[in-house]
């Protein structure tokens, strides 16, 4: 069926000039993808993949990121030295088919950018995902813990806090933590973030930790996005330390809103390290910025070739491209680079700040604009 349609479109296009058609279609906003395999200025995108794809919009550019649905098609290759110094984790659940098949697919490309470096996969007793443990490979199916936490924030701390307590057993210096719905297709990438943490030391004693920009938010105070991390074992493992939500509101005392934010998820564990290595809490976004600058390191996902499989993936840049706000939501390298030299980024200025409110004992977010 998709090769007639292809066929019918494109006979109805050659009908006329197709350079000339094509240049109008895109200046009116309607986009036609009919051949991913196409060569643009020499060079093949994708190879063996077929379909089409059909867009307008009449106010925007529009603009396509073609990746490798399955690792066959995946041609690239590390170049780096071995790096066996390095543990990743792949953690989450992993229950239907087609989460099945793209965490798979994953583990045969990183086996190809990722070469001789230490995975582990840490999901759910009942996962049917069926991967043979291999040297450099290992799948743990861990038993729920009794409470799920608010957002499953119990759920993650047990998979990744599962799977570092093998690599320090292991003797790895450092731990790249990623989730089951993540997937990297950038060769090198270790080298790369091996070269920021050596760029960007702390000015303190502390190793600095880098997060992805997808979800680290400018306006929400201590929202360190959790997606992915990577630093020295010591700090990833402090980070992610074995003790539930219920236990750590008791162990430091913590209420559930501060000045409007949320102690939950990702801020919840954010707010844990720091109080572990003795920094006091002031619930601002200004200290929060503080923080951002001497304690962790933004990874722009486009640095690394991040694809990220979850709700609204199709809109890719939904975290960082809010063209309608003065602002846009989530912290960027360009701007984390500023704040780590001390320059003013004005943010303040911009009044925004994403806040919480607990109705009927849940937590309910606020717009933050």
């Amino acid at each position: 069926m998709i090769k007639k349609i292809k066929i019918l479109i494109r006979s109805i296009i050659n009908l006329f000039n197709v350079a000339n058609i094509k240049k109008y279609l895109n200046n009116i906003g309607i986009f036609f993808l009919l051949n991913p395999k196409k060569i643009v200025n020499g060079m093949s995108i994708l190879e063996n993949s077929n379909g089409f794809a059909f867009a307008f919009l009449s106010n925007a550019y529009i603009s396509f990121v073609l990746r490798p649905k399955f690792s066959k098609n995946f041609k690239q290759r590390s170049t780096e030295k071995k790096n066996n110094d390095v543990g990743i984790i792949i953690q989450g659940a992993i229950e239907t088919e087609e989460e099945i098949k793209f965490v798979t697919n994953t583990i045969k490309i990183y086996q190809k950018i990722f070469p001789k470096i230490n995975i582990i996969i840490s999901t759910w007793v009942d996962s049917k995902i069926k991967i043979k443990n291999t040297k450099y490979l290992k799948i743990i199916k861990n038993d729920y813990p009794e409470n799920n936490g608010n957002f499953n924030i119990n759920y993650q701390i047990k998979t990744t806090s599962e799977a570092i307590k093998i690599f320090k057993s292991r003797g790895k210096k450092f731990v790249l933590k990623t989730r089951s719905d993540c997937r990297i297709l950038k060769p090198n990438t270790i080298s790369f973030l091996k070269s920021l943490l050596d760029t960007f030391p702390t000015r303190n004693n502390l190793k600095r930790i880098f997060a992805l920009n997808i979800l680290t938010t400018k306006f929400r105070t201590y929202g360190l996005s959790d997606v992915l991390l990577f630093g020295h074992i010591k700090e990833i493992d402090k980070y992610f330390a074995p003790e539930e939500e219920e236990q750590i509101f008791k162990k430091y005392k913590l209420k559930k809103i501060y000045n409007n934010t949320a102690v939950a998820a990702e801020i919840l564990l954010c707010v844990r390290y720091l109080l572990n290595n003795g920094i006091k809490l002031e619930w601002t976004n200004k200290h929060w910025w503080k923080i951002l600058r001497d304690y962790f390191g933004i990874i722009d996902a486009e640095s690394i070739d991040l694809f990220w499989h979850k709700h609204d993936w199709l809109y890719e840049k939904r975290f960082v491209r809010n063209y309608p706000y003065i602002s846009s939501r989530c912290i960027e390298f360009n701007e984390w680079i500023s704040l780590y030299n001390n320059l003013d980024l004005g943010w303040d200025k911009v009044n925004y700040k994403e806040t919480h409110f607990i109705k009927n004992n849940k937590i309910i977010k606020k717009t933050f604009y």
